[in-house]
């Protein structure tokens, strides 16, 4: 069997763009929420991933988070480029979650901002969700996740 072609910079920022303009019609909210589902789906896909591959019980993951389902995909050896890139979905995961919302109130409680930031730091988190989507599928169909 031969080596899998890799995506290019290209395909990869065509298929980002185009899952992303699905949500043109979106409120700033909804956007938001359908980041944070994408995001619960993909730490869904990696736990299952870690079950089909390593034989990790689902009993024992049922509470991990994102960031622990990573670490242990990096210890089980999976390919360093979506480690990284994981590593970065989870950071801004984490910022959305946690954050993200309540820096939305106290902004919009300063006064009648434009949100270009808020919207701006949603667009990038979900642009990097986007793409280890994509990366994912892609090791999913080639198995290539080492």
């Amino acid at each position: 069997m031969s080596d899998p072609q890799p995506l290019s910079k290209k395909e990869i920022q065509e298929k980002v763009f185009a899952k992303l303009d699905e949500q043109k019609g979106l409120s700033f909210l909804e956007q938001y929420a359908m980041y944070m589902g994408k995001a619960q789906l993909l730490e869904f896909g990696l736990k299952g991933l870690l079950h089909r591959r390593y034989q990790a019980p689902l009993e024992a993951m049922e509470r991990w988070t994102l960031g622990r389902t990573k670490n242990e995909l990096d210890a089980k050896g999976v390919r360093k480029d979506f480690i990284a890139l994981l590593e970065s979905v989870v950071a801004y995961r984490n910022d959305m979650a946690h954050e993200f919302l309540l820096n939305c109130a106290v902004m919009n409680s300063l006064g009648d901002f434009s949100g270009k930031g808020q919207a701006g730091d949603l667009f990038r988190a979900s642009y990097e969700l986007e793409q280890i989507i994509i990366l994912h599928d892609w090791c999913e169909e080639h198995d290539a996740w080492q």
